[in-house]
């Protein structure tokens, strides 16, 4: 027997022990019976088995070329290197829902191991949740669209890769989103799996805040580096476009920031209970909301599968997960009591509930203008196009500052009541020390947003130092610490609210380059000949010739641009245009020059390829995007704040609420 022949019955195998493991568990639970949940719980570890031995025998197939595998022929070919072909998988539209769903397989079995002694009442339903949707995803790679599904003929090459998919971006975006969206699906089976035991608060908010932390940190990551990719590779200068697979990621991303707000409070407070189990109900919905979306069921114009099958079942799965969901929540409502409220407005309680509401409102004017033309497609038998970029902005972009300066206010805040005169007292240098810094910005004269961007950032970047600094203090006078060691010691003794605290600035910085690279962009388009100069801004871009190399797969033109500013050479820049023979057509590889303050980034859009002397002529793009790296330093803080915050806490101290 063929090795890629056993894939199938193991895929079939493991969807029938997930519907055992989900129906064990549910009885053992209700019943008290220890080996039905122990059952449940082994069943749980052989599906991971047998999703694993499956992916082993795909992956296989993809290394080693076997095209007697559809899915193999369609997105490997003999050319495609083997980093690539590891990655073709979920370039597939049943690969992607298989490498998905073996994710959540392995993040049941670790949960399995890492909770189910811990949380004996809890486990059994969160465990049989994560079954459901694992007999789901199984189901869908197998009995709606095989993924192993055999080819009538074997050919002696497959059609590749698309040229676009071939980068560096591919290995790192879509596993990070897929990982970001089966730990959310972890964290909804346990807080789901908690409200049907009527467990405390205190004890899964507490059980799931580093799940709740891992999923949002890789989820967010995975949005970053697509907009990092996409301006890496696309070559049209920018990195977000509002399409609507792109906001199917960062969507859910904003519900689970809400979310993890919410259980700070509901660790700290016992505050925000049905706040809690709203959001990750909503969080998991627009989950599976990104395969809808992917898949075709709102039309993507840049990205996204064509002729999915799986759009009907997944949106009965979203409407399935929302309804049993919140009817369990309704029904279990009472038992939800939370503490005293807050006293005031000033209060760190009521800021996080308005954080709440703020996140909650940007998610459905997105998911509204994303769904407006399928609704009206509906309504009125008309297709129309998605409403362009300048509706997300004017509409969500804000609120989306509010919500940054808003992260200056928090951290000031008390529990229950905040004096006015004190809150009042402790902004007053943040918002003076802001002022200052957008007042300078506004004489300088380089533009209405710049000083927007200085004092919108400014203020909760300085209310956070200031904190920084009071702490620091606090610790060198009560606990004689030196000056050097005061800080890094702070951070450690509160990892989730300093962690978070991170986190903010890395948002912060995000905040300022968006700013700046939106609202400050210069480009040019000019056609040069060879030793011409070209100017954008106060660059100057003299197009020096271009060489031609040919390798099996595609013909790369390198032109060589020399790159001056104020009349002095400061880079030469190496712009390139490849065109690929399996595909036949050509694709754009950018030449950045980054610095803290912009980046010039260079297209080679097409070159003579006709003259006697080839390159003698070249149409040239150049782009100046101010700030544009701090995203990427911002989106690199995220990651170090999540996994301060992340950090276990030592035994035996009480759960800290205060970080993001």
């Amino acid at each position: 027997m063929h090795l890629a022949d056993l894939g199938y019955p193991v895929l079939v195998l493991a969807f029938i022990i997930a519907v055992f493991s989900a129906a064990a568990s549910v009885l053992g639970a209700s019943l008290r019976s220890e080996s039905l949940t122990a059952s449940g719980r082994n069943g749980i570890f052989v599906v991971a088995g047998l999703f694993t031995l499956a992916m082993a025998i795909m992956l296989y197939a993809f290394v080693t070329k076997d095209y007697s595998l559809k899915i193999v022929i369609y997105h490997a070919s003999n050319d495609l290197p083997s980093l690539y072909s590891l990655c073709a998988l979920y370039a597939d539209k049943a690969g992607s829902l298989f490498f998905w769903g073996w994710l959540v397989a392995l993040f049941a079995a670790i949960l399995a191991i890492q909770k189910y002694r811990i949380n004996r009442e809890v486990m059994p339903y969160a465990l049989a949740i994560l079954a459901v949707v694992l007999a789901f995803f199984l189901a869908l790679v197998t009995f709606v669209s095989d993924v192993f599904e055999a080819s009538p003929q074997v050919p002696a090459d497959g059609l590749g890769l698309n040229p676009l998919l071939q980068n560096f971006g591919m290995l790192i975006h879509p596993p990070l989103l897929y990982i970001g969206f089966a730990g959310f699906m972890v964290v909804f089976a346990y807080a789901i799996g908690a409200l049907a035991a009527r467990s405390p608060s205190s004890e899964w908010a507490n059980g799931i805040r580093r799940w709740t932390l891992f999923a949002w940190c890789t989820l967010g990551l995975g949005n970053l580096m697509g907009a990092w990719w996409a301006y890496e590779e696309l070559g049209w200068g920018g990195y977000w476009a509002w399409d609507p697979v792109e906001n199917a990621g960062i969507m859910p991303w904003f519900l689970g920031t809400a979310f993890l707000h919410s259980i700070a409070i509901l660790r700290k407070r016992q505050y925000l209970h049905v706040w809690s189990f709203l959001l990750i109900i909503f969080t998991f919905v627009f989950v599976l909301l990104s395969p809808f979306i992917t898949h075709g069921g709102i039309t993507s114009d840049l990205h996204g599968f064509k002729d999915s099958p799986f759009v009907p079942y997944v949106h009965v799965a979203m409407w399935f997960s929302l309804a049993v969901s919140v009817g369990l929540l309704i029904w279990h409502r009472r038992a939800l009591i939370d503490a005293e409220p807050p006293r005031s407005v000033l209060s760190r309680e009521a800021a996080f509930v308005a954080t709440n509401i703020i996140l909650s409102i940007i998610v459905v004017i997105v998911v509204a203008i994303t769904a407006y033309p399928k609704a009206y497609e509906a309504i009125r038998a008309q297709a129309i196009a998605l409403p362009g970029r300048e509706w997300f902005d004017l509409s969500a972009g804000p609120i989306l500052l509010l919500l940054v300066l808003f992260i200056g206010v928090c951290p000031v805040l008390g529990w229950k009541k905040s004096s006015p005169k004190a809150v009042g007292r402790r902004l007053l240098r943040p918002l003076l020390a802001s002022a200052m810094a957008a007042g300078a910005v506004g004489l300088s004269g380089v533009g209405n947003w710049y000083v927007v961007a200085a004092f919108v950032c400014g203020f909760p970047l300085f209310t956070i130092v200031l904190e920084w600094v009071r702490g620091v203090r606090a610790r060198h006078a009560t606990k004689g610490d030196n000056y050097l060691i005061a800080w890094p010691r702070l951070v450690w003794s509160n990892r989730p609210r300093y962690g978070g605290f991170i986190v903010h600035i890395g948002i912060i910085l995000i905040t300022l380059g968006v700013i700046g690279s939106s609202m400050y962009d210069v480009e040019a388009l000019q056609t040069v000949n060879r030793g011409e100069v070209m100017f954008v801004q106060d660059y100057g871009l003299t197009y020096d010739g271009l060489s031609i190399e040919q390798s099996e797969s595609k013909v790369t033109a390198t032109a060589k641009v020399v790159v001056s500013r104020d009349g002095a050479p400061v880079a030469t820049l190496h712009p390139q245009n490849n065109y690929w023979f399996r595909v036949g057509d050509y694709y754009a590889e950018v030449a950045i020059r980054t610095t803290p303050a912009e980046d010039l980034f260079v297209v080679l859009a097409d070159y003579d390829m006709e003259g006697p002397d080839l390159g003698e002529w070249a149409i040239i793009r150049a782009k100046v995007n101010p700030l544009v790296v701090w995203m990427w330093i911002g989106g690199g803080l995220m990651l170090i704040g999540g996994a301060i915050a992340f950090w276990p806490e030592r035994r035996g101290r009480s759960p800290a609420g205060g970080g993001a």
